[in-house]
């Protein structure tokens, strides 16, 4: 085999997984981690059952390798956000920024397979990585803001976990039961919370 030919080989390759690992993603986002087969995952792919288990062992091993795929793409929505806020933005934006991010259809998958990892060791260990990036990239934003100044760094990682479950709890009952108002209001009140617990850790 000469080397183009090993070039495209995996380069169809790649995409075969690639068409694979988004399929699975669509296919919680609309029907949930529970309905998700491997049937509906190669029909949305257009991918042979053959072909998914020529790249993936297992259905697990398909739905771990998305658990990594959405938690990096929550990762870099969240980054990609934070470049358009507007300069001089502070802790508030930053708030209903990560808020609006926990709404978005990857988050939907971040949660299911969340509530998933907790009965199944294995795909708790697959998500351990992309969850870890991404509450490291949301301390290394807020460590930049003027409120963080004099906040000790496990503070910021504790407030950081805190900020995340809430908005992620949040989503769940506002897909299910939206109520604007209260959620205006829900929103000023935890911002006046997470500054407040700034203000009792800060030193200096």
């Amino acid at each position: 085999m000469t080397t183009q030919s090993r070039r495209q080989q995996a380069e169809r390759r790649s995409e075969t997984e690639a068409k694979l690992i988004d399929a699975t993603i669509q296919c919680i986002i609309d029907i949930g981690y529970q309905r998700v087969s491997v049937r509906e995952i190669c029909q949305r792919a257009g991918v042979s059952h053959g072909g998914l288990f020529g790249r993936f062992n297992t259905l697990f091993a398909l739905i771990a390798a998305a658990a990594v795929t959405a938690g990096q793409r929550l990762t870099a929505e969240f980054t990609a956000a934070l470049a358009a806020l507007p300069a001089g933005a502070d802790l508030d934006a930053t708030l209903e920024l990560l808020r609006d991010n926990a709404r978005v259809p990857t988050n939907k998958v971040w949660i299911e397979l969340n509530i998933a990892a907790r009965t199944d060791p294995a795909l708790r260990e697959h998500m351990a990585v992309a969850r870890a990036e991404y509450g490291a990239a949301i301390v290394a934003h807020t460590v930049t803001l003027p409120v963080a100044a004099g906040v000790p760094p496990e503070a910021l990682v504790t407030v950081g976990s805190i900020v995340l479950q809430y908005f992620d709890a949040s989503a769940i009952t506002a897909a299910a039961f939206p109520t604007p108002e209260q959620d205006r209001a829900e929103l000023a009140a935890f911002t006046t919370m997470v500054h407040a617990y700034l203000d009792s850790v800060r030193t200096g």
